[in-house]
């Protein structure tokens, strides 16, 4: 909002007494059956068309439209549905199961599987819900939005590959963090990873998501300016 201050300033304030009460007593009416229901998600994200419907009845469309994306963006602050991360929380928790132990035995290491138990050496090491890389996605999805907004609105395909490497990115970070997790555990036994290390290879893992985001960033920028400076093949006419 504060980047737009100066669209605010000349924005034409022309209140929509109409769809702004409709939008209110819309958001208003989510929140308190939401509520009743337990349904976290929904009860958070109404407070999205209970903000829009303030600025309608306030300052009207053309204001709203100034303020979409960072009222929209408040969709990251409602918890993911409990089905959405059921249902993917399994598969993800397979698929890097099945990475780590595919590139570690490439690597040599005495590792097997079984679903998503990891045995190494003498260990059995299982793969839990927070390793699965759900949390990590709708955290780095909040923050990547937040970079293209910010940073490369103005160019619209730049942005959507980046948007769309998020998932990879964050699935390679994570990948990183079990492989690291499952080698501690090997060389320094499974007491290892408990407590401050498993903590600390968490956050490590959004540094490592980030860096890989920008690491993305740059290297779409230099694509698009290799493409920009290829030479045509035609030839240049002589003088």
């Amino acid at each position: 909002m504060w980047q737009s201050r100066e669209k605010l300033r000349t924005a034409t304030v022309s209140p929509s007494p109409v769809w702004g009460w409709s939008v209110l007593l819309f958001g208003l009416v989510v929140l308190v059956l939401s509520r009743n229901q337990d349904i976290w998600f929904l009860e958070v994200a109404s407070e999205i068309p209970v903000l829009a419907g303030c600025v309608l009845l306030l300052a009207g469309w053309d204001v709203l439209w100034i303020l979409a994306f960072p009222i929209g963006f408040l969709i990251f602050s409602a918890p993911a549905p409990g089905w959405m991360v059921d249902a993917a929380t399994v598969p993800l928790k397979v698929l890097i199961s099945d990475l780590v132990t595919n590139g570690l035995y490439a690597a040599g290491y005495p590792i097997a599987q079984n679903g998503v138990v990891i045995q190494i050496g003498p260990y059995q090491l299982l793969v839990q819900d927070a390793c699965s890389g759900m949390n990590s996605i709708f955290a780095l999805s909040a923050i990547g939005v937040f970079y293209v907004y910010a940073f490369r609105w103005h160019e619209k395909i730049r942005a959507l590959i980046l948007l769309s490497l998020i998932i990879p990115i964050t699935i390679t970070a994570n990948f990183l963090r079990v492989v690291t997790l499952v080698l501690i555990a090997y060389y320094g036994g499974v007491e290892m990873i408990e407590g401050v290390i498993h903590d600390l290879t968490g956050i490590a893992l959004f540094i490592v998501a980030v860096a890989l985001m920008l690491a993305s960033d740059g290297l779409i920028s230099l694509f698009g300016r290799a493409v920009q400076r290829k030479p045509s093949s035609k030839a240049a006419p002589a003088a």
